[in-house]
């Protein structure tokens, strides 16, 4: 339990900084811009998962168990560092050829000129080749670098928002703040490659063994770009168009304000939580002991939080964003309800992905889809743009649900 919490505090000070940066870019954006600028930051950040999350959530977490079992000088190491990175150029290059198809509903709200998306693939490219390079470094246990870089890289976007907020159109600001955020690979890139042959790397094979292995990552992942980020993207859209842009940009206050502390948790979960569940899932019984303790820890912490964010939600709205946004303090109550059971969920979810159980996954993400839509469109078309928050409830109560009944034995046994 001492490496869980000080990867733990490494990963929330990591987050911490980059969370202060965007809280900043998200108090700017609704200051300057209102609730329109805030759908549109959300919006645009949305599209940028497209390219990042199969990367992120498939390819570098099916690559970090297989790096760390193997010598960063090993034949081995080398053939999962040249397949990864191999794999993760071909599904960025099918994300853009994807996104430059079908501009007419993923570029609604954005320009769409030559300049600005050369801009906005290149800086996408290099987060994904900087969150690729990061992967390399967790799978050595050198954490602390990775932390350093998330830091630098929330202080140079703390300064790009100071310089550029009033000087520049939102969607070139935007732009911007995407090359400035994907500029730290210049720290990482050296130290992943530390101990490292370039040449080896050229000479080396891609192994069709690793493809096989990683790709089954890339279908999880996959899974929940469809069924979350796409209907992510869908479900604003649809609130701009049913409601208004001003009204989505309020309801995108409150789940903006979830993302801030679903960051600090995503944290634990990436730098403590799942290194330790990776090494632990072919030991059934020291991996139901570990989690259980996990619960006992997180769960409190999280209720305690959850009921902060509550009683100081007048403070909390317009601190980050504005007076304008007090508007939307009446849907907090099913939105932190509804994180309570995502939170929960997502950690239970993270065991499911270091076994590999590929199809659970993915019926788990499309009947939880399936759940949400229904439940969307039944809430909003009763309730207003309040059922949003109320479908979101229900949904992460299905979902942990889900993952409950699952793991019941691991749980409960």
């Amino acid at each position: 339990m001492f490496t869980f919490l000080r990867n733990s505090i490494l990963g929330v000070l990591s987050v911490g900084f980059r969370l202060v940066s965007s809280l900043l870019l998200n108090k700017v954006i609704a200051s300057y811009f209102g609730p329109a600028g805030l759908a549109q930051l959300a919006h645009f950040q949305n599209l940028l998962s497209f390219f990042t999350l199969i990367p992120n959530d498939g390819i570098n977490r099916g690559i970090l168990p297989y790096l760390s079992q193997n010598e960063s000088n090993s034949p081995a190491s080398y053939r999962y560092l040249k397949s990864g990175f191999g794999l993760t150029c071909i599904v960025f290059g099918l994300s853009s050829i994807i996104i430059l198809l079908g501009r007419n509903w993923f570029l609604t709200y954005l320009p769409f000129n030559l300049f600005w998306l050369t801009l906005f693939i290149t800086g996408a490219f290099l987060v994904v080749a900087q969150s690729f390079f990061n992967a390399v470094l967790l799978a050595r246990q050198r954490t602390g670098v990775v932390v350093v870089g998330n830091c630098l890289s929330a202080l140079l976007v703390i300064v790009y928002v100071f310089v550029a907020y009033q000087k520049i159109t939102l969607s070139s600001f935007l732009v911007g703040y995407l090359l400035t955020l994907s500029s730290i690979i210049l720290f990482v890139l050296p130290f992943s490659w530390q101990g490292l042959s370039f040449s080896e790397f050229k000479q080396t094979r891609f192994s069709s063994l690793a493809l096989k292995q990683l790709s089954r990552y890339i279908f999880m992942a996959l899974s929940v770009l469809l069924f979350t980020k796409g209907l992510d993207y869908y479900i604003r859209d649809f609130m701009i168009r049913h409601f208004s842009i001003y009204q989505a940009g309020l309801w995108q206050g409150v789940v903006r304000l979830s993302d801030s502390y679903t960051a600090l948790f995503t944290a634990v979960l990436s730098y403590a939580f799942y290194p330790k569940v990776s090494a632990l899932c072919h030991d059934n019984a020291q991996l139901k002991v570990f989690v259980r303790n996990v619960l006992k820890l997180v769960i409190p912490v999280i209720l305690v939080g959850l009921a902060g964010v509550y009683f100081a939600r007048t403070f909390i709205l317009t601190g980050l964003f504005s007076s304008n946004f007090l508007k939307a303090q009446d849907l907090l109550p099913f939105q932190l309800t509804g994180d309570l059971f995502k939170l929960c969920s997502w950690l239970l979810a993270n065991i499911l992905v270091a076994k590999a159980r590929v199809w659970v996954i993915i019926f788990f993400e499309g009947i939880s889809a399936v759940a949400y839509l229904g439940s969307f469109y039944f809430f909003t078309d009763h309730y207003g743009i309040a059922g949003s928050t109320m479908a979101h409830c229900a949904n992460y109560f299905f979902f942990l649900i889900l993952h409950v009944l699952y793991f019941r034995k691991l749980l409960f046994a």
